[in-house]
């Protein structure tokens, strides 16, 4: 009969340890490499991510994930998914109860109540400080739909029209994005860029 010497026991319980630890070390990513999330699961992951990063006061409901269970092809679902999410994106409320009743002393300047009464259809020759000011107040987010602003992506919306002689106060003004403008006009037919956000979720998880 023959047996194995010492050294190669040795060796082998070496290795074996050596085996054991590189395991435990490495255990989530070899978990991960061998049980990989479904596309379907990559999607969900993805998308929570980028609501929750880009909308961060919205509460979107995700019941829908759990109602198209039965479709059976996930790439179908992830599409019924993001419409459902779209479709609740429209159906955002201004709150009215958070409209501004008035400006702070400290948002304003010289000219500002001069400019504020309107001057045909001509802008305030300050608009980008109205801007400014605006951001400042609900910092620098959407007072829609919470997406984070900066002057270059702010757009303006009166709460009171010119044609129901409302002015450029800042309590008659609030800050949106190009989104919830679009969303506010009425044109669904727009570009919306959540659209294009959460289409790009569902290439990349495919």
């Amino acid at each position: 009969m023959y047996f194995f010497g010492s050294e190669f026991i040795i060796s082998s319980l070496l290795w074996l340890f050596a085996v054991a630890i590189f395991i435990f070390l490495f255990k989530e990513q070899i978990k991960k490499f061998f049980y990989r999330d479904s596309p379907f699961e990559l999607f969900v992951v993805k998308l929570k991510s980028y609501l929750e990063k880009t909308y961060p006061d919205i509460s979107f409901d995700y019941s829908i994930i759990k109602k198209t269970k039965s479709e059976p092809n996930p790439d179908a679902r992830m599409y019924i998914v993001i419409e459902h999410i779209i479709e609740e994106y429209f159906s955002l409320f201004l709150d009215e109860s958070k409209y501004p009743n008035t400006t702070p002393q400290n948002l304003q300047w010289g000219s500002y109540v001069f400019n504020c009464e309107p001057n045909k259809n001509k802008l305030p020759n300050d608009w980008g400080q109205r801007k400014q000011a605006l951001l400042l107040r609900d910092g620098k987010k959407c007072f829609r739909c919470s997406k984070h602003l900066d002057i270059d992506t702010v757009q303006i919306h009166m709460i009171k029209s010119l044609s129901e002689n409302g002015k450029y106060n800042l309590e008659n003004l609030i800050p949106i994005c190009k989104d919830c403008e679009h969303v506010l006009k009425n044109e669904k037919t727009k570009h919306l860029d959540i659209k294009e956000d959460l289409e790009d979720i569902v290439k990349e998880s495919i």
